[in-house]
């Protein structure tokens, strides 16, 4: 059958959100984040599995022309997910419990970060062809970012489930997740200007100049903040003209990040930090947008993923090895620092493990920070399937090692990512 590149798409399109459905909804089943659904499908659409076993209709199904089409639409989708995530960040999640959340995000972050740096020192001896030769020093500051990164949207929603938000527990970590998520893209930005500019030095313009753009906007936006809160008191819904002034302003907030030289998805997660702190507010942007974003666009970046995960790449025992040990760094270096300062803060043991579990999911939050590393070349595809398998297992464990401890699932299923 002979379809031109659009049409195609549109084909291929379809297949990876119904299959992202289906699979999410049975992981949803079994008590575990949808994302988890999308992920698996997007593994399954790439070299894999289709690509293995039909390999001229993945071919066809998934031409450079085709891949282009699709790649726009999941990152437009990404960056609206990156809006919501900053949307979602309320500074009042933080009164009262910074000091206690802030040493365990502390620890927590830091943690896995030289754990992962060590493994990456360890990757460039031993397996040298993970760590690109030129980027050798980036990547590993990627390995090192990916360890420590911890998921704020899927920790959300998994507390949410089990009616934890409103107890100690759940505030503690919802706390500690959102610095953590703040701490985590700050890193990442890092990171990026590093690698992109080559050295310390030359990336200290590139984090001046976000800086910069993140204090003016948050100038620049002051005026539609209040427009929005006052047509919210008066019961009134933003206009057509508001809504498009949303969107449009995280799209080119993204635009003017790529510029100064971070990553788009920074400047549209600065633009959601921008938005008024108002939950009934952030509740009716997010209804708008969280069916085109999470069932539509989000799994287009899925199956992108899957096309650069090549499982079948890890071909040898000492591959299978470095697998296991970025997935032993990863749970404990996160779950051991959290858990570390937890107990040491006199938490009760139940609670200080639960703890760690939760700071332990990755979730959609790796992806994008293995996507950008793969992107940027600092990292090959071997390392990026290594991390896209360990994001499916430390998100995967987190359920049934909460059920264990006695946090089981109370409520009606949720949307996870």
């Amino acid at each position: 059958m002979h379809l031109s590149p659009l049409l195609t798409a549109l084909v291929a399109v379809a297949l990876i959100i119904t299959l992202a459905q289906i699979l999410g909804q049975l992981a949803d089943r079994f008590g575990q984040p949808r994302v988890l659904g999308d992920i698996v499908g997007g593994i399954l659409l790439g070299p894999s599995l289709l690509g293995a076993l039909q390999p001229q209709l993945s071919a066809w199904l998934f031409s450079p022309e085709v891949r282009s089409q699709l790649n726009l639409l999941g990152q437009l989708g990404l960056v609206l997910f990156m809006f919501l995530v900053g949307l979602e960040l309320n500074p009042k999640l933080l009164q009262g419990r910074i000091p206690l959340a802030s040493r365990i995000t502390s620890v927590g972050v830091l943690l896995p970060l030289l754990l992962g740096l060590a493994l990456a020192q360890l990757f460039e001896a031993w397996q040298p062809e993970l760590l690109p030769g030129d980027h050798a020093v980036a990547g590993a500051l990627f390995m090192g970012t990916a360890m420590a990164i911890t998921a704020f949207p899927v920790l959300a929603r998994i507390l949410a489930e089990r009616n934890l938000l409103g107890q100690p527990l759940g505030a503690l970590a919802i706390t500690a997740a959102a610095l953590d998520d703040v701490v985590g893209w700050s890193l990442l930005a890092a990171v990026v200007a590093f690698s992109r500019s080559g050295s310390a030095i030359g990336a200290i313009p590139t984090l001046l100049g976000t800086a910069l753009f993140a204090a003016g906007l948050l100038l620049a936006t002051a005026p539609l903040r209040r427009l929005l809160e006052r047509r919210h008191r008066r019961g009134e819904a933003p206009s057509q003209l508001l809504q498009t002034l949303v969107l449009s302003g995280a799209l080119l907030s993204g635009v003017a990040t790529e510029l100064i030289g971070v990553h788009v998805i920074f400047g549209a997660f600065l633009w959601g930090l921008a938005m008024p702190r108002n939950e009934a507010l952030h509740r009716w942007l997010a209804l708008r947008l969280e069916t085109v974003v999470l069932r539509l666009l989000l799994p287009l970046f899925f199956a992108l993923s899957g096309l650069s995960t090549r499982i079948g790449s890890l071909n040898t025992p000492q591959l299978w090895l470095a697998a296991a040990l970025v997935l032993a760094v990863a749970v404990g270096g996160k779950f051991l620092g959290t858990w570390a300062v937890a107990r040491a803060s006199g938490l009760p043991s139940d609670q200080a493990q639960a703890l760690g579990w939760l700071m332990n999911t990755r979730g959609l939050t790796e992806l994008v920070v293995l996507n950008v590393g793969l992107a940027l070349g600092v990292i090959t595809p071997q390392l990026f399937t290594m991390g896209v398998l360990m994001a499916l297992i430390t998100t995967a464990m987190a359920g049934p090692l909460l059920a264990r401890l006695g946090y089981g699932r109370l409520s009606s299923p949720a949307e996870l990512l």
